[in-house]
């Protein structure tokens, strides 16, 4: 199957948490990942975010400057080599960055307290966007939206950057946009990361399964 069973929800003293999709009221945890420091995480998100403007700043300011040339020589089939091959180590190391932080111990999970579930839940960076804590239409809309538009651009990216070189750009000058254009293959990395090894759309159902069988639970 191309979807994990078990799925990363969040951390709750020191252990990562997760929950197999077919059994939600079932919670398990894990050692985590000397990697995963959701605490850290959200500390630092002010910095990534100005960190990403700077860096696309730059690239403007490089856009702005033709006459600047770190990479001398035309576009050519050997530049179109180049791309692919910096694309696929791009997604390579995101991947197994990611699933080193959140599944590296998920093989020794085991059951816990439906506590550890609560607080993993409301560790999650996703979840603490929202003001309030429950699992609504609008922010299943917003789930799907945002992972099927990841996936569209992970796939549309590149191959338009691929058919630009392929049917405009070959025997042109090599200019200051082979930065960002180096950087494309994020959007397909993205895109992997969202549909298999953090899909918003699957926890959303996890954690609303998982609420429901406890509401159910405590009405019997």
């Amino acid at each position: 199957m191309f979807f994990r069973k078990v799925i990363y929800i969040g951390e709750s003293q020191g252990q990562a948490i997760y929950v197999h999709v077919d059994e939600p009221r079932n919670p398990l945890a894990a050692p985590k990942s000397k990697l995963l420091n959701t605490a850290a995480a959200r500390g630092n998100r002010k910095h990534i975010i100005l960190s990403i403007c700077a860096l696309l700043a730059m690239s403007g300011i490089l856009q702005i400057l033709p006459a600047t040339r770190f990479f001398t020589g035309v576009y050519s089939y050997g530049t179109l080599i180049y791309f692919l091959l910096t694309w696929l180590l791009e997604v390579i190391l995101l991947l197994v960055i990611v699933e080193r932080a959140l599944y590296k111990n998920v093989s020794l999970a085991e059951p816990t307290s439906k506590e550890n579930f609560r607080r993993a839940v409301n560790s999650n960076l996703f979840w603490n966007n929202f003001s309030d804590k429950k699992v609504t239409l609008s922010k299943k809309l917003f789930a799907w939206v945002f992972t099927v538009f990841m996936a569209v651009m992970g796939l549309v990216g590149p191959i338009s950057v691929l058919s630009m070189l392929v049917l405009k750009m070959m025997g042109t000058p090599i200019g200051s946009e082979i930065f960002p254009l180096s950087l494309m293959g994020i959007l397909p990395a993205v895109a992997a990361l969202l549909l298999w090894q953090n899909n918003m759309i699957r926890w959303l159902k996890a954690v609303e399964r998982y609420r429901n069988h406890c509401v159910k639970k405590e009405i019997e």
